[in-house]
This record gives structure tokens, sequence and C-alpha cells, in this order.
């Protein structure tokens, strides 16, 4: 089932997650600190990180973190750990984001960065644990795009999926604009897809299997590199 998003916390059946909705998917929402009660960011008003988040489906064995975990910037630390700030997807799950009605655009080098849990097995950089999502992106949120994602690559360097990068150790207010060779996760080109801008992302888990309660890809944050005036 779709879950359409409420910025009000209520119990979704038994999986204990947060469901909000907006009016309309450009709708404004409030900032991810705001809804997690920590204190704002001295730079929030210039993060460039995904506001809202316009639905989600859960799939088989999901049920850690909530929706508002997606929202926000991730949170920064060694290659070495992942993190547990994140809404696990489930097998098969998807989420839907966007970043309060505003478009990001094309631009040089990578649009957009997306953060899973990703960590290098015994600090080895070229062994990384993935979970693979697909990355795609809509203008309208109907008509989407998808970035090729191929979980069966003999490299997950060459899957062309998210969920590979790990986060890096980095200061949040003093990498904007996003470079994702300082902060980690995983680029994509607007240009790849021969976009010029966009409004919403979806992640769609592409796992086969997995275990409860952690089962799938595990979003931490989506964030925009050129944002349209």
């Amino acid at each position: 089932m779709m879950h359409r998003l409420v910025w009000i916390p209520v119990l979704a059946l038994t999986l204990g997650l947060w469901a909000c909705e907006t009016d309309e998917p450009g709708e404004s929402a409030p900032s991810a600190e705001a809804l997690s009660g920590e204190p704002p960011l001295w730079c929030a008003d210039d993060l460039p990180y995904a506001t809202v988040v316009l639905s989600y489906e859960l799939g088989e064995n999901a049920g850690m973190g909530s929706a508002e975990d997606a929202l926000g910037p991730p949170e920064p630390g060694p290659p070495l750990s992942g993190t547990l700030d994140v809404i696990s997807l489930g097998v098969g799950g998807e989420i839907i984001v966007g970043f309060g009605g505003r478009a990001f655009e094309d631009g040089p080098g990578p649009d957009l960065v997306v953060w899973e849990n990703a960590f290098w097995i015994g600090g080895d950089e070229e062994r990384p644990f993935a979970e693979f999502g697909e990355v795609s992106v809509s203008e309208d949120g109907e008509l989407w795009h998808a970035f090729p994602c191929d979980p069966e690559a003999a490299s997950p360097f060459d899957s062309g999926c998210a969920g590979v990068q790990p986060r890096r150790e980095f200061e949040i207010c003093d990498t904007i604009p996003l470079e994702s060779a300082r902060i980690g996760g995983d680029a994509f080109d607007l240009a790849q897809l021969g976009l010029e801008s966009a409004r919403y992302v979806r992640i769609r888990d592409r796992a086969s299997a997995g275990i409860a309660p952690s089962a799938g890809f595990d979003l931490d944050a989506v964030g925009a590199v050129y944002f349209a005036d």
C-alpha cells in the first residue's frame, strides 16, 4: 500500500511508521530539524537536501526508522561504518521525496546525491557493503525517468545504483554546493537522462531478500547540487 504523507505522526498498522501528506507534490514542508525537535543548523535556510516525503511504500521485512529520517542532511561519519538514522524500505519498497517545490537542474558534473548507509568492509574501499536502490527523477510526479541500475553487475561500482558509496566526514554547512567526492554518497547526472531539470526523486529498493527490520535500501538523505532560479 502506498502511503501519502501528512505531517502528523501516526502509527501505520504494525510497522510503527510516520505517515505524512501534503496537498500537492510541490507544497513546502517543515525541515528535518523541525520534525526531529533538534536545534536548527545556522545554515538551515541554505541546505540543499530533500524537505518533504511525498509517498512511500514499504516492502517485506522493513520497519527500521521513519519517513522523516530521509529528510535533511545525511549523518556525517567515517566510511568504515554506516548510520542508523535511516528509513529501511524493505524488499522492493520505494520512497518519493521533494525539495519543497524547488526544481533542481542540470549543471557541470553530478546534479544529485543519494546517501544510503553503505560502508567499507574491513576498511577496504574496494569492498563496499552495498544495498542497491534504483534512482528515478520526475518533473511532475507522474512521468519518471530512471537511471540505469544493475544489481547483478560484476562490480557494485559499475551498477549505476545508489547504495554503493559510503558517507564521509564533512561539515554540513561548509559543503554547499555539494561535492560528492568530499561528502560521499552516490552521484547522478541529469544529463545522463537527457533532462534539464526535475523536482522529485524516487528511490526503489532492488534487493531480492533481507532480514527484518532493516531489509532493503536504507535511505539516509537526498541532496541536489544546482537549483533552478
